[in-house]
């Protein structure tokens, strides 16, 4: 026996089993989806009903119109942001990160704002602003946002013009407004991301609120942005900083639903009951949603994703999720102090 023998087994052996590994992870999106078990579950349980629905809303809402792209390209401040990365010295080891930070930045800083209450139509100001009522949207409303389905309604204590705070959905209206909330803080950085070509996703925590992750390839992870904290790798700032309490955190993209709890409920004091579904039955439904969103994809396609999830689960189920930072600022920053205490994210 030659002494190149044995090297050449042990490579066919590792070949072999890498090959052995590749299709039982390719089968698992290619098998017939148990079709019985989720309408019983779909018909049965209402928060499974919820996660379908904004499985629908969210994963794909992002990349159906590539117009916005273009809309969003030609409203912002190209030329700012392009200097400010250029100018970072971490762009030359990871442009596309530096370009993520400068956009975190450049949204927080020079073009989306917050809002509590709206500026009162006649006084121009907002601090007698108190509000009346929930309503819906009118038909010039309705024009502008076929998806709005709220406006907020105050009354101005001083004048008592009444104004009208529509919550919009539409991408193409928060350009014109930039302003808003977490849910409209999220959402329009999610077009913006996506309109740099960076993959990214939308993650939804059922105690209300929302943000947004990017998939950094270089580090082959996710890593946490909240376009409202200009909050760059922090998962842990919500279980720890604002002391928030939490049950479920979900990340919806176009190619995966999954259940991320475990990355951002870091504090076990500050984690609810989870009752609202069985964990198996949740578990069944998160990859159903994903066999579904991956349906059509080539072979190596549902390798390449399903290696991400393993990676992913893999830091999911570790003692603690990396990050590579490790301070944020006590309670939340955006908002004001009612608002966060009444939500119990004051950080107290």
């Amino acid at each position: 026996m030659s002494s190149t023998e044995p090297s050449h087994s042990i490579a066919e052996m590792a070949a072999q089993l890498l090959g052995k590994y590749k299709n039982l992870i390719i089968g698992k999106y290619q098998e017939q989806a148990d079709s019985y078990r989720l309408h019983q579950l779909m018909s049965n349980n209402r928060f499974a009903q919820q996660i379908d629905g904004l499985h629908k809303e969210n994963c794909f809402k992002y990349d159906a119109d590539p117009n916005i792209f273009t809309a969003v390209m030609d409203t912002i401040d190209l030329d700012l942001i392009y200097s400010n990365v250029d100018k970072n010295e971490e762009s030359e080891q990871d442009y596309e990160k530096a370009l993520v930070k400068e956009l975190l930045r450049y949204f927080k800083e020079d073009f989306f704002t917050w809002t509590n209450q709206p500026n009162c139509t006649q006084c121009g100001n907002n601090s007698n602003q108190q509000f009346k009522s929930a309503d819906r949207p009118t038909p010039e409303e309705q024009s502008k946002d076929r998806l709005l389905s709220l406006v907020e309604v105050y009354q101005c204590t001083k004048c008592q013009t009444i104004t009208r705070f529509p919550r919009y959905n539409s991408p193409y209206m928060l350009l014109k407004t930039k302003t808003g909330r977490c849910g409209e803080w999220a959402n329009m950085f999610l077009f913006l991301l996506k309109s740099f070509g960076i993959t990214s996703r939308y993650i939804w925590n059922r105690e209300d609120h929302v943000w947004s992750e990017y998939y950094n390839d270089k580090e082959k992870r996710w890593i946490h942005l909240d376009s409202c904290e200009k909050s760059y790798d922090q998962p842990y700032i919500y279980s720890k900083n604002w002391n928030k309490k939490m049950s479920y955190c979900f990340a919806f993209g176009n190619d995966a639903v999954a259940d991320v709890s475990a990355k951002y409920i870091v504090v076990k004091d500050n984690a609810l009951p989870r009752t609202e579904i069985e964990e198996a039955d949740l578990s069944f439904l998160l990859f159903e949603l994903t066999k579904s969103l991956r349906n059509g994809l080539s072979a190596d396609e549902l390798y390449k994703l399903g290696c991400r999830d393993q990676l992913e689960l893999l830091e999911l189920e570790g003692e603690e999720v990396v990050t590579k930072t490790s301070t944020a600022p006590l309670g939340r920053v955006s908002g004001n102090a009612a608002w966060k205490n009444a939500r119990g994210e004051g950080g107290h």
